[in-house]
């Protein structure tokens, strides 16, 4: 007995957010209490206090846990005392296989108070049924938070733990996100660089030249949260996959986005991604530091792999653009050891799979720079001179038939609602001669019958007409959303991945033919909005 009134007396707490619903008091400072007054009582010697704030009980990887059975495997402990058997845990399993293998095995006695549980008694048949339950209550707490959570999340409230990079919590609702002004114009200056046409890796290497610390830095610094030696060490060292998850996040444009990642189960909280068809996004719940051009602008310059190749004078600004016509794959670079060109674009399948499946597609990068810039700049010059000629020429590639169909619409589709509401009023009439018995009974079905047709067909043409006209507004607002980009400049003398993706959708490099011993080749740029603009 000497021996055993010389090892620990491990007085365990455990609190977390599942506690919330429970209605008795489970504060920490509670526990400590009560487990301190046990121990007194009962003359258990040389306690020790073990605690975990802020854990579930459905894991057992919690530090204070964690130490206590470190303890145990030194020897140290003979008695564990817990205010019920809810704070050693919820999963039943785990929770059974330490009071009915670990414990004994190790010689060391468990209690827990309320529950009326000491392992040195006989008679303890029904602790195993309370660990069951104690599962069952925390796999209903876990439905009760997701559901709350997704409550809140479908009214547009912000429920992380912390706002994202740029962002801070309103202080006077904490369900609200405001712009941080220290961060804010990082992150602005982050989708600056990326429009330039700078990698994730170099806008990595700028910030971090800057001394900008990362995000998870800026945590530390600003709530004292997740340090640890590297991120003390390493303040500064923004990683790719940090740029690019910011370049992609929709809560910049003002929309709160939710439901991205979800645990796998109320025991396992390992997190797994969630389709985006099934995120949770509530439009215009806080200030954008981003506007939709501009986002839109970098998603397809991101969203290629970029391969690590080495510095030289060209920057590959055309990465994601180049389209093979013929099998509609990317065009590959390759850089040259030639003083008269820095490299050359050709197929991908090509240059993979050889001409049994297709063809080379070969193009200079400086013949496309050049084709590409003097094509931009004729607009932009057509544009200073006579911007309604140039609206005029885009609009033009809505056909003449198409232009005239239209007009026949406007007027049919007049006609067709006027039509549409004189049944009504005859319908309604109809009704009342009925009603009066000016009309039998036999004669108003098979006039109803008719006038039913007549609008069921009246419906269906209405509908299509509306829908035509509708496409053809769209071409008119995607072409002042195309006239929008060339109001910003009079000419450009340099080109850029910036300035590429906020013109161009795509471009197809044909073929080159030879006629008369000339070298042609055609190259298709299809405009933002608007496509192919003819000649």
């Amino acid at each position: 007995m000497k021996g055993i009134n010389h090892k620990i007396t491990a007085l365990y707490c455990r609190l977390s957010r599942d506690d919330d619903y429970n209605g008795d008091s489970s504060s920490i400072q509670t526990q400590k209490q009560m487990l301190e007054l046990f121990a007194s009582q009962n003359h258990f010697q040389n306690t020790k206090l073990y605690i975990d704030d802020g854990y579930s009980g459905t894991t057992f990887e919690r530090p204070g846990f964690q130490e206590l059975i470190s303890d145990i495997e030194k020897g140290l402990i003979h008695l564990i005392v817990t205010k019920d058997l809810s704070r050693l845990g919820r999963d039943y399993l785990k929770t059974g296989y330490y009071l009915e293998n670990y414990f004994p095995n190790h010689k060391v006695r468990f209690i827990a108070i309320n529950d009326s549980v000491d392992s040195s008694k006989e008679h303890q048949e029904f602790t195993p049924f309370r660990n069951i339950m104690n599962e069952w209550y925390a796999k209903d707490i876990s439905k009760k938070i997701k559901s709350a959570y997704r409550i809140k999340a479908l009214e547009g409230k912000f429920t992380g733990a912390y706002a994202p990079y740029g962002y801070m919590k309103d202080p006077n609702n904490k369900h609200k996100l405001i712009v941080n002004p220290e961060t804010g114009p990082i992150v602005k200056k982050i989708f600056e660089l990326a429009k330039s046409g700078l990698t994730t890796f170099k806008i990595a290497m700028v910030l971090k030249g800057e001394n900008i610390l990362k995000p998870r830095a800026q945590i530390i610094k600003d709530h004292g949260k997740y340090v640890t030696d590297n991120f003390v060490k390493y303040p500064y060292d923004w990683s790719n996959r940090t740029i690019y998850s910011i370049l992609t996040n929709m809560e910049y444009l003002g929309h709160l986005v939710s439901n991205k990642n979800r645990s796998k189960s109320f025991k396992d909280r390992t997190l797994t991604n969630v389709d985006k068809a099934d995120w949770i996004i509530v439009k215009n719940t806080h200030e954008a530091l981003i506007d939709e051009e501009t986002f839109n602008i970098i998603q397809p310059m991101i969203a290629v792999k970029r391969k690590a190749v080495k510095e030289t004078k060209v920057n590959q600004i055309f990465i994601g653009l180049l389209r093979c016509p013929k099998c509609q794959k990317t065009l590959s670079f390759s850089r040259t050891q030639s003083r008269n060109s820095f490299g050359t674009f050709a197929c991908s399948t090509y240059r993979k799979f050889g001409k049994k499946y297709c063809t080379m597609h070969y193009i200079t990068y400086e013949n496309l720079y050049q084709a590409v810039l003097s094509d931009i700049n004729k607009h932009l010059l057509q544009a200073n001179l006579n911007e309604q000629e140039l609206l005029n020429i885009i609009m033009k590639q809505y056909s003449k038939k198409q232009r005239n169909d239209l007009e026949v619409y406007k007027k049919d589709l007049k006609k067709h609602k006027e039509r549409f509401n004189e049944i009504d009023i005859i319908v309604q009439n109809l009704y009342e001669d009925k009603i009066k018995g000016s009309l039998d009974e036999r004669r108003f079905i098979v006039m109803m019958k008719s006038y039913e047709e007549q609008q069921k067909e009246l419906k269906l043409k209405i509908d299509h007409h509306e829908g035509e006209i509708e496409t053809f507004n769209e071409k008119k607002d995607d072409t002042n959303r195309f006239m929008s980009i060339i109001r910003k400049y009079k000419k450009i003398e340099v080109l850029d991945a910036g300035i590429l993706n906020e013109f161009i959708e795509k471009i197809y490099v044909h073929e080159v033919t030879h006629d008369e011993d000339n070298r042609n080749q055609k190259i298709d740029i299809h405009y933002k909005f608007i496509g192919l603009i003819s000649k």
